[in-house]
């Protein structure tokens, strides 16, 4: 796979997060532990916005031209010592006539910095700084799964900034997706009450799980259909065209009834847990297709009901 995703989204990056941490805890390798920092470090520079919370995206393109701020040109980087050590490097390029970067091995640094600067005196595509609450959730839960790995590194103190300032941002104020304060989606309590549980997990801090089991009150009150035993995608009492009211299915991020359902069970919701489970088992033998998340809580739930001493990760 030569030919990235130019247009660099919050929800790609927070996810690739969750990834490597997990491929991590797996296979301890220091390669892919770079590539974590490193993703986290890009991140963290990249997507800060002035509420000091994650915006969406940064465009493909830029002066009018898609992917012109991550390629070269072969004159730009042939004089950098032994960069094709490092790099394929194709002076007639790999990509409309331009080179996308593919790694060999590991680069040093001196060459790396280089790379940067070439890059740093061309005009950046747009940034998106929109705030999206349910990404920045997803995006504490990435740093708390990446301390796992990396301890030494911050990121559990990094992820309790991160929430303190949604905190003030959302919980003080107004619980909403982004800038419209009448639009709330159901991921967007799922995944802020999932930031907290790994929160509380990691910390210890009894506040954390106070804050969840209240938040888990608000979504069953707000987007919860009794009748159905499944959580809407936007509240109740705010039914429109534009959204079906419900959703089953994973999309660019996790569903969000199946994240309900794993909070649930970690908030030791018994009763909530055996419907909502039995609901998704059974949209599940319907679709199938788009509902690995459910796949991933439903063995959960199972296991945990089997007396497995067990998390949501397996």
């Amino acid at each position: 796979w030569i030919i990235p995703h130019f247009e660099k989204m919050l929800y790609d990056n927070a996810q690739f997060v969750l990834l490597l941490s997990k491929y991590c805890k797996i296979n301890k390798d220091d390669y892919f532990q770079e590539k974590l920092i490193q993703t986290i470090k890009f991140i963290k520079k990249e997507f800060l916005n002035k509420k000091k919370l994650l915006g969406s995206a940064y465009d493909a393109d830029s002066d009018g031209e898609e992917g012109k701020y991550y390629v070269y040109n072969f004159n730009e980087i042939k004089e950098i010592k032994n960069i094709g050590e490092y790099f394929i490097i194709d002076p007639n390029g790999n990509w409309e006539k331009k080179i996308i970067l593919v790694e060999k091995k590991k680069a040093p640094k001196e060459v790396l910095n280089r790379l940067l600067e070439i890059r740093s005196k061309k005009n950046k595509p747009f940034f998106d700084d929109k705030t999206q609450l349910d990404l920045n959730c997803l995006w504490i839960s990435g740093l708390i799964s990446a301390h796992e790995i990396l301890p030494q590194k911050g990121y559990l103190k990094l992820a309790e900034f991160f929430f303190s300032n949604i905190e003030e941002e959302y919980l003080k104020k107004n619980i909403q997706h982004s800038n419209s304060k009448d639009m709330v989606f159901l991921e967007d309590y799922a995944f802020l009450i999932q930031a907290l549980n790994d929160l509380s997990d990691k910390t210890m801090n009894f506040k954390y799980k106070e804050l969840a089991k209240n938040l888990c009150n608000e979504a069953i009150n707000k987007f919860y259909l009794k009748e159905k035993d499944i959580f809407q995608k936007n509240e109740k009492n705010n039914n429109d065209l534009f959204f079906k009211p419900i959703d089953i299915s994973d999309n660019t991020i996790p569903n969000g009834n199946p994240i309900m359902l794993i909070n649930l069970i970690r908030l030791g919701y018994n009763d909530e847990t055996k419907k909502l489970a039995s609901s998704l088992n059974g949209y599940l033998n319907i679709y199938k297709n788009h509902m690995m998340t459910s796949v991933r809580a439903l063995d959960f739930f199972n296991n945990v009901n089997s007396g497995k001493n067990c998390n949501e990760q397996g």
